[in-house]
């Protein structure tokens, strides 16, 4: 195996918590062996993800102006 490869492994294997290369190839190759296995639901959790960062910004703003109208009410109660 080159070293670049070992040494990439070795990084995301720290990143991902796990004690050693061979876990990082396990999980590389779970992770594949699910995607071959149904394509679509691999496709789906993209989208999953892609939806909860629009509606994000959405949540924030809502929030934003329900607490702008909190703050409206407390003054008039003054």
């Amino acid at each position: 195996m080159p070293a670049s490869l070992v040494n990439e492994l070795k990084r995301i294997a720290v990143k991902n918590h796990f004690l050693d290369i061979s876990e990082e190839i396990r999980s590389l190759l779970r992770e594949k062996y699910l995607s071959y296995n149904d394509p679509y639901s691999s496709e789906l959790e993209k989208i999953r993800k892609n939806i909860t960062k629009i509606t994000m910004p959405e949540k924030i703003d809502a929030l934003k102006q329900d607490l702008k109208k909190l703050l409206e009410g407390l003054d008039e109660l003054k």
